[in-house]
C-alpha cells in the first residue's frame, strides 16, 4: 500500500491516496506487440505502433476509512488498458480489515492474494525500481484480484520479524480474444522473515483453473474429443485430449524471493515454478535485479527468464485418425507463452517530491522451444515470446529486439 504520509486526509478519517504512470515505450520490431501479458493485453508496442503509450501508462486511487481502531475500510479502482483495449475503472481493492489481535488481521472482500514479492505494489510503478516489474515472472499466474479474506500475522522472535499471510477466494477475469479465466477455491500462504536489511519470502498458490476458450477448446477440441472417443474410439488420444482440457483442473504457482536494501545498495531477485494439469503450460521463471542510488538517480540492471516446460509433441493419437489427433494436440501445446529472457539496463531520477522519471533499455530475446527446460531451437511456431498480435512467421524464428522506454511515476 502507498505510505501514509501521501495520503490527503479529507476529515472523518477518511484518507485519499493517488498513484499513476505516464510511460511510453518504443519497439525496433514492428512484426509483433511487447506487452506485459499476453493473455489480458491484447496490444502493445511494436506492430499496432512502434511508440505506445498503453503499455505502461495508468492511473489509480485508494480511499481509506478508519471507522473505529480495529475496523477500516479500502478501496481502490485502476485504469489500465483491459483485455477489450478500453480504459474503464476497474475496482481492484474493496475489503474491510478487521485487528483481531494487536498483531493479527482479518481481511475480507475483494483483494489481491499475494502470489508475488511485490503482490502489493504491482500498479504502482513509483514504489519499484524499474518502469515495470519483469513479465517473465509477473505474467505466470492469471490472479489479479479475488473475492475471499487473508490474514496477517506479525510476530517478532529476536532480530526476526515474520509475516504469516495465509488466503483463499475465487476469481474470474476477462481476458483478450472473450476468453475467461475462473479461478476457483485459490488457496495459499505468504510467509516473509525480515532482519536488519535483508527479506526473505516464500509463498504457494494453488486453484483450480477454468478456461473459456471459445476460438481453441469450443470450436476445435472439444468436437474433436467427442469424435475420438464416443465414434472412433481411440483410447490414447481421447485421454490425452481430456487431460488437455482446461476445466477446473489444478494450477499451482510456489515461489521464493528475497531482498537486501541498506538504503545506498539493492539487490532483490524472485524464483518462481507453475506446475500445471491442462494444456496450460508448465514453467519456470526468475529474475535478478540490483541497483544504487547517488542522491536522486538510481542506476539498476536486472536479468529476467521465462522457461516453458511443457513438451510440445503429441505423438498418441491411434487409428485412422491418429495423425490428425497428433497434430491438433501439438499446435494446442505450440500455442503457450515460451521462452524469452530480457537483459534490463535503467535509470531513475527522482527530480521533485512525489515525482519520478525513469529511463529503461531492454534486450528481448525469444527462442524456439525444444519441450524441455533450456532456450531451445527446435519447433517452428513457438518462438513468440510474450509477444502478441504477431505476423504470420514471427513465430517460427528467435528474435533479439530491443526495447526502449520512458516514464514518470507520481503519487500523492
Amino acid at each position: 500500500m502507498l505510505p501514509n504520509a501521501y495520503a490527503i486526509d479529507l476529515g472523518h478519517d477518511v484518507s485519499l491516496k493517488g498513484f499513476g504512470t505516464a510511460g511510453f515505450v518504443y519497439n525496433e520490431n514492428n512484426q509483433a506487440d511487447y506487452v506485459q501479458d499476453t493473455n489480458f493485453n491484447p496490444r502493445g508496442a511494436g506492430r499496432t505502433e512502434n511508440i505506445s503509450a498503453v503499455v505502461d501508462s495508468k492511473i489509480g486511487l485508494q480511499m481509506d476509512w478508519h471507522a473505529t481502531q480495529q475496523l477500516s475500510f479500502t478501496g481502490q479502482a485502476v485504469s489500465k488498458q483491459d483485455p477489450t483495449n478500453s480504459w474503464v475503472p476497474e475496482l481492484q481493492w474493496a475489503f474491510a480489515k478487521f485487528k483481531i489481535l494487536p498483531n493479527l488481521d482479518i481481511r475480507g472482500g475483494r483483494i489481491r492474494p499475494a502470489v508475488f514479492m511485490l503482490s502489493d505494489t504491482l500498479d504502482i510503478n513509483y514504489a519499484n525500481p524499474w518502469i515495470r516489474p519483469p513479465v517473465e515472472l509477473y505474467s505466470q499466474l492469471p490472479i489479479a484480484h479475488m473475492e475471499g479474506v487473508d490474514l496477517l500475522y506479525r510476530q517478532q522472535t529476536g532480530p526476526v520479524n515474520w509475516l504469516i499471510q495465509p488466503f483463499y477466494g475465487n476469481s474470474i477475469r476477462d481476458m483478450t480474444w472473450q476468453n475467461t479465466a475462473t479461478t476457483k477455491n485459490i488457496v495459499g500462504a505468504n510467509i516473509s522473515a525480515t532482519v536488519s536489511d535483508f527479506t526473505l519470502r516464500a509463498g504457494y498458490t494453488y486453484t483450480k483453473l477454468t478456461l473459456t476458450l471459445p476460438g481453441t477448446f469450443e470450436k476445435l477440441v472439444r468436437p474433436n474429443l467427442a469424435l475420438l472417443c464416443n465414434d472412433l474410439g481411440d483410447p490414447a488420444a481421447c485421454t490425452q485430449l481430456a487431460t488437455l482440457d482446461p476445466a477446473n483442473k489444478d494450477l499451482s504457482f510456489a515461489s521464493v524471493g528475497g531482498t537486501w536494501d541498506n538504503g545506498d545498495y539493492f539487490v532483490m531477485g524472485e524464483w518462481g515454478k507453475r506446475n500445471s494439469a491442462s494444456f496450460v503450460s508448465e514453467s519456470i521463471s526468475w529474475y535478478l535485479s540490483a541497483g544504487a542510488r547517488f542522491g536522486k538517480f538510481t542506476p539498476y540492471a536486472a536479468y529476467s527468464r521465462v522457461n516453458n516446460t511443457s513438451s510440445m509433441n503429441f505423438t498418441g493419437g491411434t487409428g485412422d485418425y491418429g495423425s490428425m489427433t497428433n497434430d491438433v494436440v501439438t499446435g494446442l501445446l505450440s500455442n503457450n507463452t515460451m521462452d524469452q529472457n530480457t537483459k534490463t539496463l535503467g535509470l531513475r531520477y527522482d527530480f521533485y517530491k512525489n515525482l519520478d522519471l525513469k529511463l529503461q533499455w531492454d534486450l528481448i530475446d525469444t527462442r524456439l522451444n525444444n519441450g524441455q527446460q533450456g532456450p531451445g531451437d527446435g519447433i517452428e511456431g513457438t518462438g513468440q515470446g510474450i509477444f502478441t498480435h504477431f505476423v504470420p512467421g514471427f513465430s517460427n524464428s528467435s528474435h533479439s529486439i530491443n526495447l526502449f522506454s520512458a516514464a514518470v511515476d507520481f503519487v500523492f
